[in-house]
């Protein structure tokens, strides 16, 4: 069904409370890549809400092939949504949750942008609940509205104790003398960025505000955009401002 046509009450919960949690894929090849984990973090993320999944993990990947093929997809970016549904005032077990799976073409930003890097700010607000991947996403807007109206492509994310954790929109990284380091608490932990510290043995620190000045590379990561160099922050180089050489080795490795 085209998701103009597809309709969801005005009563779900997702709706009316955001009380819902989604995962966000992409296919490489034509396949559904690194589907496992990705729907490992989604079966955590809807116990943590106390949402049971409709269907097996199976039948999901069986329906998300179905949808690619339906839409004619060669490289699709996929979304599936669970929400406790019509559910009145009851935030107990759901009695018809809502499942849904979209499927559209994958887009990537400017070849440009990976060559030269993007640029991103900083932002003052924290995410509530962080490990889980859920529809309340109003402090991810604000950020990335705060780093749109400065003209910048990212916004990082700056809790109450001047730490760095996470992007509007990714995970973040960063070189220092060599070394990769990426925030470690307080976050999503993306699939992507798992696989990048895996390959970098890259250290899962506290990254503070006040210690950007003296990185010598970032760069951030997600499921859709894969690795994005980091040039400049709060309009300042990063660096020299050019995209480093770790970043460059892992953008032809990914």
């Amino acid at each position: 069904m085209e998701g103009k046509k597809a309709v969801i009450s005005v009563t779900d919960h997702g709706f009316l409370y955001g009380d819902a949690v989604y995962e966000t894929m992409r296919t490489v090849d034509g396949k559904v890549w690194l589907f496992d984990e990705h729907i490992k973090r989604f079966e955590s993320s809807a116990k943590v809400v106390g949402l049971k999944i409709p269907y097996k993990k199976i039948e999901i990947y069986d329906q998300i092939v179905s949808l690619i093929k339906k839409n004619r997809l060669t490289e699709a970016r996929i979304r599936i949504t669970l929400s406790r549904g019509s559910n009145e005032l009851d935030f107990g077990p759901a009695k018809n949750p809502t499942f849904l799976i979209e499927a559209k073409k994958l887009t990537f930003p400017p070849k440009e942008l990976y060559e030269k890097g993007i640029s991103a700010v900083t932002f003052e607000i924290e995410r509530p609940m962080a490990q889980i991947k859920t529809t309340s996403m109003l402090p991810s807007i604000l950020a990335y509205q705060y780093a749109t109206k400065k003209k910048a492509h990212e916004a990082f994310l700056v809790d109450h104790r001047g730490r760095i954790t996470e992007g509007s929109m990714s995970n973040v990284f960063f070189v220092r003398r060599g070394k990769v380091i990426t925030p470690k608490k307080y976050i999503l932990e993306g699939t992507v960025r798992k696989l990048i510290i895996k390959q970098t043995r890259a250290k899962q620190t506290t990254v503070k505000y006040r210690d950007l000045p003296k990185m010598d590379e970032a760069f951030i990561s997600s499921t859709t955009k894969g690795i994005m160099p980091v040039t400049r922050i709060n309009g300042k180089k990063v660096g020299d401002g050019k995209v480093g050489p770790i970043t460059k080795k892992l953008l032809s490795n990914l």
